[in-house]
């Protein structure tokens, strides 16, 4: 096994299990082929572990720490960082400092750490925890597990059948395609549905649940709250007025007569359930619909 220690220099590891020691000042290390450990100590460093299943820890500094192929522990530690864990099963950490990770192609694990970071797991079925701070995380392509932990966060799923948990703090959660579970945790969150049926909980906490759009809880495939608290939680449908770039009231109403945006709210007593349910265009037919567990205000509870 070679081992190298410099105090500011370039350094290529070559072939082999390598260790190579950054030292003092701002370096540029590469692994190359083999399972290397590479440390950048003090200094911005530019760390690569390239092929093999790497240890990269970049220490102090704002350091660009670059796994490339392999499965690879790659931790920024203090410092503003960038990290891309690229192919291969990863798992990256922060550290303390606003770090930039993506976790590349494979099912990563992912944490921010302490400060605001931003953390994308990019293709793959990843773990996302954000840590302390104020994070922004995106699952991307995958179904994905993530969670804010502490902070006011906000979480978008992307693509795939997600997990999402705001843990406290005042959280914004998406959860984009696919069939989703949103749990906002404690705080005042807004939480979105967007496309496919998804299972969304507030928790504790005064909550909005936002729809954008039609397309975001479909009468065929309709979102599910689970744990609405009427007078305290908020479902904001206003959104849902623009027809053709004119707003049109959203009325309620016991019977739909073919007039455009009319609501009907329909409380099943045997079973619990709510359903709003929204002529959009006027045919009729409900195009849109949430079901909510309990009873729903419809003139405090729902923002039209």
């Amino acid at each position: 096994m070679d081992q190298f220690s410099v105090i500011v220099d370039t350094i290529s590891g070559n072939a082999g299990d390598d260790t190579i020691l950054g030292d003092a000042g701002d370096d540029n290390l590469s692994g190359n082929a083999g399972n290397d450990t590479i440390l950048g100590d003090t200094g911005d460093d530019n760390l690569s572990g390239n092929a093999g299943d790497d240890t990269i820890l970049g220490d102090e500094g704002d350091d660009i720490l670059k796994g490339n192929a392999g499965n690879d522990i790659i931790l920024g530690d203090a410092g503003d960082d960038e990290i891309l864990g690229d192919a291969g099963n990863d798992q990256i950490s922060g550290g303390s400092g606003n770090d930039n990770i993506s976790g590349g192609s494979g099912d990563d694990m992912l944490s921010g750490g302490s400060g605001d970071d931003t953390l994308r797991g990019d293709s793959g079925n990843d773990r996302i925890l954000g840590g302390s701070g104020d994070d922004t995380m995106y699952g991307d392509a995958g179904n994905d597990i993530m969670s804010g932990d502490s902070g006011n966060d906000m979480l978008s799923g992307g693509l795939g059948n997600d997990t999402l948990l705001g843990g406290s703090g005042d959280d914004k959660i998406s959860g984009d395609a696919g069939n989703d579970i949103i749990s906002g945790g404690l705080g005042r969150d807004t939480l979105t549905g967007d496309f496919s049926d998804k299972h969304l909980e507030g928790n504790r906490g005064n909550d909005t649940f936002q729809y954008l759009s039609i397309n975001d809880s479909l009468s065929a495939s309709p979102d599910k709250i689970t744990d609405f608290e009427t007078g305290s939680d908020k479902i904001d449908i206003s959104s849902l007025k623009k027809i053709n770039n004119c707003d049109v009231m959203i009325k309620l109403v016991n019977k739909f007569s073919k007039q455009k945006n009319e609501m009907m709210i329909n409380y099943n007593k045997t079973e619990n359930l709510t359903k709003l349910l929204l002529d959009h265009d006027g045919d009729g037919q409900a195009e849109f619909q949430i079901d909510i567990i309990g009873t729903v205000d419809p003139i405090k509870d729902i923002i039209i």
